[in-house]
């Protein structure tokens, strides 16, 4: 991108993007590539190069936007393809981009080119204390639901993402021992003498299930409710979720799920044609939820079923209320009505 044309550029990309994210657009002339027709700016990729640690040289693909006019021509492919040597001539050893997990138009282009996701331990072991510059970067210190997707220039081997069984247990565990600092109290305003909560249960153990109670509330009705309807999902946990969940419990004492979600499984499917049954999963699961928060009341899966009904905006949109959303206001409808009526519950309980 000519210097003469940024003004043009990010024009461009606030029609292709919501308006309100408009405070974290970042251009840097030397390496954004655009693609112009007519000497037209009609579509760009952001590029972010940047020292990590001593042996990693980040190449960092950032906004990739197209003119709605000239999109389905393959230039978000185009793009990516022509940015890699380019990044690679600039002294990269890596790249990365950050793409939500229900975004396939997105991903696929970067799966054609090599990209695999990077779990949480594979990015401590290849940035280790640079994690947190990677993360700054990459705006990635409070995104839920959005994967790291990264590709080695130097040909090091490839670190496997977690799926299904393996990656709900390490959610499961990673998710109980984040509830027992709201259990036992242990934060900042109780050392205050205030508090937002009392949690008390005359049965302590069952109190430390109860994330693994609603996760699996959570997660089982939607994965039966796919099988019904034959949709292939994958189950994935997040990364970044964890720093909120770290901090909420001990700074306020209130709890934030980091439940990962069911995933379509593969690339060759488009939002288009699954929104409505990822909606009426969505839907299924909150259901699922708040029948056991009736059964057995408790911050945390009121919480979680909170998450999903109303955090559907960015960095939030991991959560079940993008999908609900996302098919209008029947579904969104019946979801408030389903949460607002457990916090009904809540005060005559």
């Amino acid at each position: 991108m000519k210097k003469e044309q940024e003004s043009e550029t990010k024009e461009l990309m606030q029609r292709c993007f919501d308006k309100s994210l408009a405070s974290i657009f970042f251009l840097h002339p030397d390496t954004t590539l655009v693609v112009l027709y007519e000497g037209r700016v009609v579509a760009g990729l952001n590029l972010d190069v940047y020292r990590v640690n001593e042996q990693v040289n980040m190449g960092y693909l950032g906004w990739l936007y197209t003119d709605e006019k000239h999109r389905g021509k393959g230039l978000a492919g185009k793009l990516i393809s022509e940015s890699l040597p380019f990044l690679k001539s600039l002294g990269c050893t890596d790249v990365a981009a950050c793409v939500e997990g229900d975004n396939p138009a997105s991903f696929k282009q970067l799966e054609n080119e090599g990209f695999s996701r990077l779990p949480l331990v594979g990015q401590i072991r290849r940035f280790r204390f640079g994690l947190f510059r990677v993360w700054k970067h990459a705006s990635r210190f409070f995104d839920m639901g959005y994967f790291m997707w990264h590709l080695h220039l130097d040909d090091a081997t490839k670190q496997e993402y977690p799926e299904n069984c393996k990656a709900f247990v390490l959610g499961c565990v990673a998710n109980t021992l984040l509830f027992l600092p709201v259990l036992l109290g242990w934060n900042l305003l109780s050392l205050l003498n205030l508090s937002w909560m009392q949690v008390s249960h005359p049965n302590k153990s069952l109190l430390v299930a109860i994330p693994l109670l609603s996760l699996l509330v959570r997660t089982v009705p939607s994965l039966v409710f796919a099988h019904a309807r034959k949709i292939q999902l994958v189950y994935r946990q997040w990364d970044t979720a964890y720093f909120t969940a770290l901090l909420l419990p001990f700074l306020a004492g209130l709890p934030f799920p980091v439940p990962g979600n069911l995933y379509i499984q593969g690339s060759n499917w488009s939002m288009k044609t699954h929104a409505r049954d990822l909606a009426r999963m969505s839907l299924v699961s909150n259901t699922s939820l708040a029948l056991l928060f009736i059964l057995l009341p408790n911050p945390y899966t009121l919480f979680l079923l909170t998450l999903d009904t109303f955090f559907f905006f960015y960095p939030f949109c991991g959560f079940n209320a993008s999908r609900i959303m996302r098919e209008g206001w029947n579904y969104r409808t019946y979801g408030i009505i389903l949460t607002l009526a457990c916090y009904a519950f809540l005060l005559v309980y």
